[in-house]
């Protein structure tokens, strides 16, 4: 599997290459409902944009072999964490400074409409840190790190997490063999 990274404002896109499909949930949501989340946000406010989120990882959360990029607020629904616990869920930590020099031109944030944006980027991460620190395993985005060197670490840091947590099928495996059942290779 090969995992590359694009820059998406403050976030990271995931492309997956070869049989790994790529989704992000904002992406899905701007075109199932013909508007801009900003236009969700003004129309259906917060909750029903969180509503609208939470339907469409309905639809992907089943989906195997693939990345699912999902904005941080997902994890205000308790609901949406189990939807999450179908795959391994990693957290991209990002300091609320580095947030802001990644997206200072973006206006296309309605929760950052604010007098203090950084604050508020600061104040919404301390709100959901006990949610994202249920995350399988976490990588910290330093500004320093361009695509390639956090693409790198989560490739890194998901191979060790896949060597610590191998699937129940290759422990049968090995127990299996250490039992003397040598047909099962």
């Amino acid at each position: 599997m090969y995992i590359y990274l694009k820059k998406k404002q403050y976030k990271y896109k995931f492309v997956g290459m070869g049989s790994y499909k790529f989704l992000d949930t904002d992406e899905i949501i701007v075109k199932a409902t013909s508007m801009s989340i900003p236009e969700i946000f003004e129309s259906e406010g917060e909750e029903g944009f969180r509503d609208v989120e939470s339907q469409v990882l309905d639809t992907v959360h089943s989906y195997v072999r693939c990345i699912v990029s999902t904005g941080g607020g997902l994890v205000n629904k308790i609901e949406n964490w189990g939807k999450l616990q179908s795959g391994i869920v990693i957290w991209l930590d990002v300091s609320p400074e580095v947030i802001m020099s990644r997206i200072k031109d973006d206006t296309n944030r309605p929760l950052l409409q604010t007098d203090n944006p950084l604050q508020t980027l600061t104040d919404l991460l301390e709100e959901r840190r006990s949610k994202y620190s249920q995350a399988d395993f976490r990588v910290e985005i330093t500004n320093d790190m361009d695509e390639d060197m956090v693409a790198s670490q989560i490739v890194r840091d998901l191979h060790d997490y896949i060597d610590e947590n191998p699937p129940s099928w290759k422990l049968a495996k090995l127990k299996a063999q250490e039992e003397g059942l040598d047909w099962v290779k």
